[in-house]
């Protein structure tokens, strides 16, 4: 070897034979680990994490080992070894015990809700799930029903309900923000009154279920597009004023620190929503789900859900009943926006737990899809009273899939095939196989009592009948609260343009303040209507209690306009029991017979507000309402 090979810099050659001399192989030692029962809970939010492994490594017990240094290392090998011979039966007498353990840890968490600790990296010890191959303990007998669904609204008329839940006290403050602002705005004194806003939310009803369009084609002079009862209620341009100047809230009093991004309109939706809580007590059966308000504007919390009829616009998280009447909602703000911080439920868990807080110790049954749905949610609510049930993913059954059978073994088995689980907490998954594998989680329900459910099979063409777990007939059957007021908003929508999110909401929660009301007419047990007919009478109702008369321009004419005539048996209630200037007029045309049905003389003699033909004497008659 050249010299300049056995001497490079910083470096000397060293035979092979003299180093390993030196420095003898040692043999790796056997080791063993305790398995620890014990572990922090995960989420699919918390992956991402930056923190390092050493914030969740738990300390081993008994005989396990402590880490240490290096230097300490060579020191203690020859310690090391001769502890090793006893650390075998020590190993097996730690595994006995974590067995035993894990028992009384699961009987402990039967009487104690999941830790909730707060923070947005909220994190705790977890206490394992225990499953074991059977159906759930009520076997298809629910728990009884501890409360009590009573209606607290009293009323005849359609406007009677709408009025229980869009109250005088939300107009008046409606009516004072939209004085004030339109001051601030333009030092401009709008002067609207009450009985004015009611006229102008009668008129947009109207041009809800009547829609042309362009708003000011109900004012049109062309025939066949003048509607008289928008065009006569209000002039063009004081609507198009009060939709300029509508406004909740006192632009000078918001906080600039204010997290909440829906300030603009929070006190009207603290109000609708004390008001539908309280005019109905809530139902056994409950849905939570979200709704989409449609804007497409410029808005930071605006969403884009591709599946909804219309994806883009404001996120609102709904709870309503199984008949679809919406008990609470609480509109979506983002990430983080205007809820504090997250606990270990995660966002939409915590959106479950807000949306029922007023349902706990009464055994409601509350219906969640899989954005929601949990292991540790259905813990939570069982600790308050609430059984829950929904479609869960595979990632979140928390070791239950391990105990159940695969999907490849299901699909063997054919359409209808099903594995069942059961917690120590008795929270059962269900695995059912339909066109494709379905998990439910329930805390109430799982496979028996099993029906038959028909399905289409491509292959046959034809229909079959499938085996249906008890658990998917459930959710089926109460699942559809939201999405049955989303239907019913969706038939007569206020959808007019506007560039203020706010109006779109607010209108929108109108809408539904309707649909609500209308629910609440049918468990009356008053005269069958539909919505079109029930929000036609509350839009004539708002019309008319606070009518505009509209002076015409120019001279006023010599020749008296000819009189509208209307069909006497067609007189609205609203309009008929309604205060407001019934008083005769006698008309130069041929007489008509009265419009009271226990007379049968006719007059020339009509009421100027219900313009119909109605004798002097008759008129305490005629509008007194028995």
């Amino acid at each position: 070897m050249a010299d300049g090979d056995e001497k490079r810099s910083g470096t000397f050659a060293i035979p092979a034979s003299t180093f390993y001399k030196k420095n003898p192989l040692k043999s790796f030692k056997r080791q063993e680990y305790i398995v620890i029962e014990e572990f922090p809970e995960s989420s699919e939010e918390e992956c991402g994490d930056s923190s390092s492994d050493e914030d969740w490594i738990p300390e081993q017990k008994g005989a396990s080992r402590v880490a240490r240094s290096s230097s300490d290392s060579d020191e203690r090998d020859e310690a090391q070894e001769e502890e090793y011979e006893g650390q075998g039966e020590e190993s097996e007498a730690h595994a006995a015990e974590d067995e035993s353990q894990e028992e009384d840890e699961a009987e402990e968490a039967e009487n104690s809700p999941p830790p909730r600790a707060q923070g947005k990296k909220a994190k705790g010890k977890g206490v394992r799930n225990i499953w074991k191959v059977m159906d759930n303990e009520f076997g298809g007998d629910l728990p009884t029903f501890l409360g009590e669904s009573q209606m607290n609204v009293e009323g005849r008329d359609p406007i009677d309900f709408f009025s229980h839940l869009f109250t005088q006290e939300m107009i008046d403050n409606i009516v004072f923000n939209t004085n004030l602002y339109a001051f601030q705005k333009v030092h401009e004194n709008l002067g609207l009154t009450s009985e004015e806003f009611k006229t102008f939310l009668g008129m947009n009803m109207v041009m809800s279920y009547i829609r042309y369009p362009r708003a000011r084609m109900y004012w049109s002079s062309e025939q066949g597009l003048h509607l008289d009862l928008v065009a006569n209620a209000m002039t063009i341009n004081r609507f198009e004023k009060i939709m300029r100047y509508v406004h909740f809230v006192d632009n000078y009093s918001i906080d600039p620190e204010n997290a909440d991004r829906f300030v603009k309109i929070r006190s009207f939706l603290n109000a609708l929503q004390g008001t539908f809580s309280a005019s109905l007590d809530p139902e056994e059966y409950q849905s939570v789900d979200e709704m989409m308000i449609p804007f497409k504007g410029c808005l930071s919390i605006k969403q884009y859900v591709p599946k909804k009829p219309k994806p883009w616009g404001v996120k609102v998280w709904v709870r309503a009943g199984s008949s679809g009447y919406m008990y609470s909602f609480e509109p979506y703000q983002g990430p983080s926006g205007g809820r504090g911080e997250i606990s270990q439920l995660g966002m939409a868990g915590d959106v479950v737990m807000r949306l029922c807080e007023d349902l706990q110790d009464r055994n409601h049954k509350v219906f969640f899809d899989n954005f929601f749905c949990t292991i540790p949610l259905l813990q939570a609510l069982k600790h308050q009273g609430i059984f829950g049930t929904g479609t869960c993913r595979k990632n979140r059954l928390h070791g239950a899939q391990e105990k159940l059978k695969t999907e490849k073994q299901l699909k063997k088995e054919g359409r209808g095939s099903v594995s069942v689980v059961t917690s120590t907490q008795n929270i059962t998954v269900t695995r059912w196989m339909d066109s494709s594998v379905i998990h439910m989680a329930s805390s109430c329900s799982g496979v028996s009592p099993t029906d038959e459910a028909e399905r289409w099979s491509k292959k046959e063409k034809k229909m079959l009948k499938v085996q249906r777990p008890f658990a998917v007939k459930l959710y089926n059957q109460h699942m559809g609260g939201v999405d049955q007021m989303d239907q019913m908003v969706a038939a007569y929508p206020h959808r007019r343009r506007n560039k203020r999110w706010y109006i779109r909401v607010f209108f929108h929660l109108v809408d539904i303040a309707v649909v609500n009301a209308w629910f609440l007419y049918r468990m009356s047990g008053n005269e069958a209507k539909d919505l079109l007919h029930f929000k036609a009478s509350t839009a004539r109702a708002l019309i008319n209690a606070g009518s505009v008369t509209i002076r015409s321009r120019g001279r006023p004419s010599a020749i008296p306009p000819p009189l509208k005539r209307r069909a006497v048996v067609k007189v609205p209630p609203e309009v008929r029991y309604a205060a407001g200037n019934h008083w005769p007029k006698l008309n130069v045309t041929n007489a008509m017979r009265c419009s009271d049905e226990s007379c049968r003389r006719r007059t020339k003699y009509i009421c100027l507000q219900c313009v119909v033909f109605v004798c002097p004497d008759c008129f305490a008659n005629f509008h007194f309402r028995r």
